[in-house]
């Protein structure tokens, strides 16, 4: 099978629905070694935030050295997301390759009338575990799918278990109260492991305390056992401390916004705190380092700053209450355009009146496939004007989207809400083009191929960086290459009010394998906007590899600039090799790509359109976004602004010593 025949498989598998139980699961696993058995494990359940509280212990875990498996669901744009090592998706092929061997197994239970064909969840997480045992983590976090008692996952014996706050959710299921739900998810709970438990409703906390008594369980209880302090918040994050039992946790942050992401944090800390009393060496300031780093996409995302784009995958009315809680802190006083779609098995009304009470105008729409089907907008549309807000209807979600990005301009917000569904299909659109420039880190590295025109691409994203009252500096990084690197136009950059940062003063001009010790102050200031210009190929990208860590601490994008005019990117699997190669070679993962496709004076429309399908395939293929494309001004004129992402008009600085002669 490949990628697809194989998710095709998966699916075939949904229409024998959920199937409560654990005898396909122990089947499955007993077929193939019992692999969950040759790993550490974290298990997680709750209603809201466990996929939150398991991004941070993943995170946290694998700053502490280890090396980590993470299984969550659902995904937002691709399947392969749900299984995770080291903070990158399984690999599509390697997907494919595994679920052709899990066939047969999956043929041989299917045909045991005692147990029947296993479900797509039970043949996913089988899938999860036999990767993690391939891949050898040290770790894994696995996430819940439904409940507790008799998920698929279920058949762990973790180190530590976490139930985060627990509402009403698949009723039909689980039961019809608190405390039943409660019971089913306080189901994990296995003999002597220590539970972590989040903030409750009292009726839910009594189930589990029952249940961990029963197992002689040692709780630790948000709100008793754990003390938690917001300290400072902000659209760039949260900082906090946590005290557990006698144990202060001080000076922590995460970037993740919104009040209920800090409880989930004291939640992950204490989880990360039993498991250093179990003797897991994990220190306080790797502690700090992965909450710091943490991502957790399209759950109170901030896509773009102008407009302000938020997107949020709340599903359920206490989700929707917390965004509702959340946003007057993240939007102040901007005029709010939600574009809202919710699956058909959800409490719609109830949640469609939290969205009203901060949206100033309504567009429904719905996501192009969830598990149970989708609201019909009319009805949103509808329940919206009842509660006072003008809407209207946009069938097609990025229609959608774009429609909220025309009315919110830039001085409005941008509310994606309802299902992780619809949060899923546009996340990648808006990532490619609401705004003038992408949302990124401090800290960005260009790196592609030789010859790709990243040293022109740096300089002019550095150029396009500087505002009022903000450092912007340039990182020549390149020291493989003596040709066409940025530091040759350091005069030129300084006379910009740009810096540029490269070997010794006085030897810019020489060909010297070098890095000047004044890169330090680019990790180090946080004031300082920093744009890293790198070596072209792997040799050039090894150079970053002496930096991993301090790169990783100060948190980055990595922007791989695709050429599809240079014979080794032709083409997605030529270009796939190289990133590949590039991200070996440099330790580092790429966050983006950009799109420069150029032949120089012969420069064409056609190839700036070709680069761009080159590259939004790449991206697909790796579940990247195309941050932006590039081309020179006459270019850029011509191409006008219909090319699905943004365009970076290019002034060249790097042109070849006959071309600079006036």
């Amino acid at each position: 099978m490949n990628y697809e025949e194989a998710i095709a498989f998966l699916r075939e598998l949904g229409k024998f629905g959920i199937h409560v139980g654990l005898e396909r699961s122990v089947a499955l696993s007993r077929e193939t070694g019992n692999p969950e058995q040759s790993f550490s494990i974290v298990h997680v359940a709750g209603t809201n935030g466990k996929g939150s509280v398991s991004a941070m212990i993943d995170s946290v875990l694998r700053a502490g050295g280890f090396r980590v498996g993470l299984y969550t669901s659902p995904h937002l744009s691709s399947y392969n997301e749900r299984i995770r090592v080291g903070g990158r998706s399984i690999p599509k092929a390697r997907l494919a390759e595994l679920m052709t061997e899990l066939r047969p197994v999956f043929q041989k239970i299917a045909g045991d009338p005692e147990l029947g064909p296993p479900t797509e969840f039970e043949m996913g997480t089988a899938l999860a575990f036999l990767h993690f045992a391939c891949e050898k983590v040290d770790f894994a976090v696995v996430e819940v799918g439904l409940g507790g008692r008799l998920d698929s996952t279920n058949i762990v014996m973790p180190k530590v278990s976490a139930i985060t706050t627990i509402s009403l959710e698949h009723t039909g299921i689980l039961g019809n109260t608190l405390k039943e739900i409660a019971r089913e998810k306080a189901g994990i709970i296995k003999q002597g492991v220590p539970v972590v438990v989040g903030r409750q409703d009292p009726s839910a906390l009594q189930a589990i305390e029952e249940t961990a008594a029963m197992k002689s369980a040692p709780v630790t209880l948000f709100g008793k056992d754990i003390e938690l302090h917001r300290k400072s918040k902000s659209v760039e994050g949260q900082s906090f401390s946590v005290k557990v039992g006698d144990r202060i946790y001080d000076s922590l942050e995460i970037p993740l916004i919104g009040a209920h992401q800090v409880d989930n944090a004291a939640v992950a800390v204490g989880v990360i705190d039993a498991l250093r009393q179990l003797g897991v060496d994990i220190g306080e300031g790797q502690l700090r380092t992965g909450l710091r780093l943490v991502s957790w996409p399209g759950r109170l995302e901030i896509l773009q700053r102008r407009p302000l784009v938020l997107v949020d995958g709340a599903h359920n009315p206490d989700g929707v209450r917390r965004l509702r809680e959340a946003i007057p802190e993240i939007v102040g006083k901007r005029p709010v355009t939600a574009v809202v779609g919710i699956s058909r098995d959800k409490p719609v009304q109830e949640m469609v009146c939290e969205i009203s009470k901060f949206a100033d105008s309504f567009i429904a729409t719905e996501a192009l496939s969830s598990r149970s089907g989708m609201t019909d907008p009319y009805q949103l549309l509808e329940l919206a004007e009842r509660n006072g807000v003008p809407a209207k209807v946009v069938s097609n979600p990025l229609e959608a989207v774009d429609k909220g990005l025309g009315e919110a301009g830039d001085n409005g917000a941008l509310v994606v809400s309802g299902s992780i569904y619809l949060v899923g299909n546009v996340r990648r659109h808006l990532l490619q083009t609401a705004g003038e420039f992408p949302m990124s880190h401090r800290v960005v590295i260009f790196v592609g191929a030789f010859g790709s025109g990243k040293t022109e691409v740096a300089l002019n994203f550095a150029k396009h960086l500087q505002a009022p009252g903000k450092e912007v500096a340039i990182v020549d990084f390149d020291i493989v290459n003596p040709y066409f690197r940025s530091r040759e136009v350091a005069s030129v950059m300084k006379d910009l009010g740009i810096g540029v940062i490269s070997s010794s003063p006085g030897l810019e001009a020489a060909d010297l394998p070098s890095i000047s010790p004044a890169v330090l102050r680019a990790f180090q200031d946080p004031a300082l906007q920093v744009v890293f210009d790198v070596g072209g190929d792997p040799v050039g990208a090894k150079a970053l590899s002496g930096f991993r860590r301090q790169f990783k601490a100060a948190g980055y994008d990595m922007y791989f600039v695709v050429n599809a005019n240079r014979p080794f990117t032709q083409d997605v699997a030529g270009a796939l090799a190289m990133l590949e190669s590039i991200e070996r070679a440099s330790q580092l993962s790429a966050t983006g790509i950009v799109s420069n496709t150029h032949l120089g004076k012969d420069t064409k429309p056609e190839d700036i359109l070709r680069g761009i399908e080159i590259s939004e395939s790449l991206g697909r293929e790796l579940d990247l976004p195309l941050v932006f494309a590039c081309a020179g001004p006459d270019i850029a004129e011509s191409v006008g602004n219909s090319l699905g992402t943004r365009l970076l008009t290019l002034d060249l600085h790097m042109r070849p010593p006959w071309e600079r002669i006036s």
